[in-house]
């Protein structure tokens, strides 16, 4: 399983990966169902993806989509939050919201 770089922000992550396929934005884009310029600013961290796109990047690149869920939601939640004084309280309270709605998968 590759994983995100703790460095490395998730559109450089794909960018890598598509090179070491030597797959063209052109290619990757058409699999996505998306033009290329939209792949190219997901590439460059000016867009972001959906979940939707997330599945099919997986499956281009036979990436578990469990895991790559999980570091893409860790990577955006800390980039976004981290700094925030209580963040901790607020994901705890996140959790027990998110725990009432979704069965806790192994």
């Amino acid at each position: 399983m590759y994983r995100m770089e703790k460095n490395i922000e998730f559109g450089n992550f794909i960018q890598k990966l598509r090179k070491e396929k030597q797959l063209t934005l052109k290619v990757v884009a058409d699999k996505l169902e998306i033009d290329v310029s939209m792949l190219s600013k997901i590439e460059h961290g000016e867009r972001q993806v959906n979940s939707n796109v997330l599945s099919k990047l997986s499956k281009i690149f036979d990436l578990n989509f469990r895991e790559l869920q999980i570091q893409f939601l860790s990577k955006k939640i800390l980039q976004e939050f981290e700094n925030e004084p209580f963040i901790i309280n607020a994901m705890e309270n996140c959790i027990t919201s998110l725990s009432k709605k979704h069965p806790k998968t192994q």
